[in-house]
């Protein structure tokens, strides 16, 4: 898959952009602030409807405008052309179609394009809370399985409901059993899924990271879910719907004590080591970020394992802060993607065919 042509309106700091793209290698060179994130960002966006930095997707409207407007034309490696057009109000209101047609389900059009961006703020899946790590697991699992995206949506509605009954005075028990029985069904599937993608996710990056690390380095990926199953040997799909209904259940006293659910899917991890310690705790910056590449890459042969194509890879600002040999390792993996990377300068290491953009004050110039 490749992405064509793009174009904005009132997105960011660009009041309107029209732009086609070589079918490989694009650059966007400029200084810090000028608006080389926003393209990038809008690319990502009109795959996931997600920002990679900012919950609130009204922020993405040009500052004093009501709406903007995002349409990307690609072309699939089959030949079939695809045109994205999303429009997204002031008041949070989402306008989406794919080759004019309106979609009203979210969950047909996430995954339409397919993306892995690679960012700075990607070290927050090491450092930083269980929420940033599920939000990046459900994000990519959902770009490439249906089945889960739509459980964890419903997954989400549910327990929003259950936590609503929960804050009243008087609790319904038979309502909550029906609760807890939708939310085993959806956790089901969702641990299941988990499981089988971070499996197939530690099998490529652990390789790939010991190609980075020449071997210096051991990588690992542990799933830690509220079941306590062992994540080594969970090799098929297995049926644990009443095992979580019972310990809904058997933890109901103390959620209507404080008042929401305090175990599910919604609390789960997982957990990265680096020579058999937790990296957060016992690496340093360096360690970490290259085991994040390490993932990422690992992302991108999945998403190729699974659909025959590459996903269009975002590398926003991370070449500069790489040595040369991890520079230049990435270079030479993604050669056969269609991808788009920010910086200031062009390393003289890029020699494939290519297209650069300078942008000036959100302005291609």
């Amino acid at each position: 898959m490749y992405l064509q042509k793009l174009y904005f309106k009132n997105f960011r700091n660009y009041k309107e952009l029209d732009i086609e793209f070589h079918e490989r290698l694009n650059i966007f060179l400029g200084g810090n602030g000028y608006g080389k994130t926003n393209i990038l960002e809008g690319i990502f966006f009109s795959s996931i409807l997600k920002s990679h930095r900012s919950n609130k997707i009204v922020d993405l409207i040009k500052f004093g405008e009501e709406k903007f407007n995002v349409n990307i034309k690609c072309k699939t490696d089959k030949g079939r052309i695809i045109n994205t057009d999303i429009i997204l109000n002031n008041n949070g209101k989402k306008n989406i179609s794919i080759n004019e047609l309106k979609i009203q389900k979210i969950s047909d059009f996430i995954g339409c394009i397919k993306v892995v961006m690679f960012s700075p703020e990607d070290l927050k899946i090491v450092k930083e809370s269980p929420s940033i790590r599920r939000r990046f697991l459900d994000m990519n699992i959902s770009q490439i399985d249906k089945k889960y995206l739509n459980s964890i949506i419903n997954y989400n509605k549910i327990l929003n409901m259950k936590n609503n009954l929960l804050k009243q005075q008087k609790i319904d028990d038979m309502l909550l059993d029906v609760y807890d029985e939708q939310i085993a069904f959806y956790s089901d599937v969702i641990i299941n899924k988990r499981f089988m993608y971070l499996n197939k996710l530690k099998y490529f990056c652990v390789k790939l990271h010991n190609d980075i690390s020449n071997y210096y380095e051991k990588l690992n990926i542990t799933y830690k879910n509220f079941l306590n199953l062992d994540f080594e040997n969970l090799n098929d799909n297995i049926d644990i719907k009443n095992n979580i209904f019972d310990i809904l259940k058997e933890n109901r006293k103390i959620d209507k004590f404080k008042k929401f659910s305090t175990i599910g899917v919604h609390k789960d991890d997982f957990i990265i080591w680096m020579n058999n310690k937790q990296i957060s705790n016992y690496s340093s910056q360096g360690q970490q970020r290259s085991a994040v590449i390490s993932i990422k890459l690992g992302i991108i042969e999945i998403i190729k394992s699974l659909t025959q194509e590459y996903p269009v890879l975002l590398l926003d600002d991370i070449l500069s802060e790489l040595d040369k040999n991890r520079r230049n390792f990435i270079l030479n993996f993604i050669k056969n993607a269609q991808t788009f990377i920010t910086g200031t300068d062009l390393y003289e290491s890029i020699v494939d065919s290519h297209k650069v953009f300078n942008i000036y004050n959100g302005k291609v110039l």
